[in-house]
């Protein structure tokens, strides 16, 4: 593989607007993730699947690519549906963010927006994933308590943190 195939993140250089210096960085696409309680508020929802950052298998909050320059609450409907099997509409939107958080700038463009979503009822009907090419994903439900203990996925204890500070008081 040639680095003019890679799909999603793009090697770019800019110059250093003060030194004589080349700034290297990935030019990766805008993101959503979002944290799905259940309607008791008690359980999250969780995926876990192969994450190659790692070399192995990660539990973290729903999360995709913003494509063609697609609204975030649209990725956000889209990536809930396609991951989950859930209905965008099965889901009270408790948390919208006002700003992207921007990753890691020392080396990539993302910014990514974290959206925390709640079952309207305890009946909400799932159909079949639709994940996209290359997904391998499991869906499971965990005690809101245990969420911080299992996984170490940033998005995952940021979403935490910001539904126990903003919304749990």
């Amino acid at each position: 593989m040639k680095i003019n195939d890679l799909r999603f993140l793009k090697v770019k250089i800019e110059k250093h607007p003060t030194r004589d210096i080349q700034l290297e960085f990935l030019d990766k696409p805008n993101a959503i993730a979002a944290l799905i309680l259940n309607f008791k508020e008690d359980k999250v929802l969780l995926v876990e699947q192969y994450r190659p950052g790692i070399s192995g298998k990660l539990l973290e909050i729903p999360a995709g690519i913003i494509e063609n320059n697609e609204d975030p609450i649209q990725t956000l409907a889209r990536e809930v549906r396609e991951e989950t099997g859930y209905m965008f509409e099965s889901f009270e939107v408790m948390y919208t963010p006002k700003t992207a958080l921007i990753l890691s700038p020392g080396y990539t463009s993302e910014k990514l927006y974290v959206y925390i979503l709640k079952l309207k009822t305890e009946k909400e009907k799932t159909y079949e994933k639709q994940l996209d090419e290359g997904e391998d994903l499991e869906v499971l439900w965990e005690n809101f308590e245990k969420v911080e203990s299992i996984t170490n996925d940033f998005k995952t204890h940021y979403a935490i943190t910001l539904y126990k500070n903003l919304i749990k008081k």
